[in-house]
């Protein structure tokens, strides 16, 4: 029998002691919850303020892209007239080539007729 007076004593005591542990741990999640609804105002207030300084790099950045598709662009024309030059600079040297080519055969068969 003891052992049922010791259970019946055990079961009237968490009777008393359980709902105090309760009401306890309840407090304790309310103020959790209390410091956590504070934590992430702070932090909707961080990433709206992040959102304002993104905001203000956009202005900067769409200047840095325009830029770099200005040097973009001036690379590739830079491109083009260099070939151009070249192939006009071609040209030119085969064109030269043919008229010294064309002088010299006019001076050979000038001198042909002539020693004929």
């Amino acid at each position: 029998m003891s052992l049922d007076i010791f259970m019946s004593t055990l079961a009237r005591a968490f009777s008393y002691v359980l709902p105090i542990v309760g009401v306890i741990a309840l407090i304790y999640m309310i103020l959790f919850l209390k410091q956590l609804i504070e934590t992430l105002k702070q932090v909707s207030k961080t990433l709206d303020t992040a959102n304002d300084q993104l905001k203000k790099l956009d202005v900067p950045l769409k200047t840095a892209e325009n830029i770099s598709n200005t040097v973009d662009e001036i690379n590739q024309t830079a491109k083009e007239a260099f070939i151009n030059v070249v192939g006009a600079f071609s040209e030119n040297v085969q064109n030269a080539k043919d008229w010294f080519q064309s002088k010299k055969t006019g001076k050979e068969s000038i001198e042909t007729k002539e020693d004929e």
